[in-house]
């Protein structure tokens, strides 16, 4: 399985995902012109991930901002993660956030509230 890296930018997320660590890195801020676009390669990625493996994966954010549209695919992400995580596989959701972005966190915990998914927050 081929690992995918999307450099961060201006209005999207820099984004890796590693197979063979069974790590998903996701930074930075996320407005895309296209978020379709934007996030389809990672979400086969990581169905395809769940579909051949049964191997522990880990999803780290630092995030700084994401859009109502962004929410929506990252919404979309967990949902595949909590699939595989109800098959007995391990899963684990790290958020790391920095002092004054409690917006964004509390943002988040609304998000996870919807998912049984183990998590934990971490200042950066």
């Amino acid at each position: 399985m081929e690992n995918i890296t999307i450099s961060p930018t201006k209005k999207s997320f820099g984004i890796t995902c590693n197979g063979e660590k069974g790590i998903i890195d996701i930074t930075g801020i996320s407005y895309p012109e296209n978020a379709i676009e934007f996030f389809t390669p990672v979400l086969d990625w990581v169905k395809q991930f769940t579909e051949n493996n049964n191997m522990p994966l880990l999803l780290q954010f630092k995030v700084n901002y994401y859009n109502t549209s962004s929410s929506k695919y990252l919404f979309k992400m967990l949902e595949i993660l909590e699939k595989y995580y109800n098959k007995g596989n391990k899963v684990e959701v790290k958020w790391y956030y920095c002092e004054g972005e409690e917006d964004m966190l509390e943002s988040w915990k609304e998000m996870m509230e919807e998912f049984k998914l183990p998590y934990s927050i971490e200042m950066d």
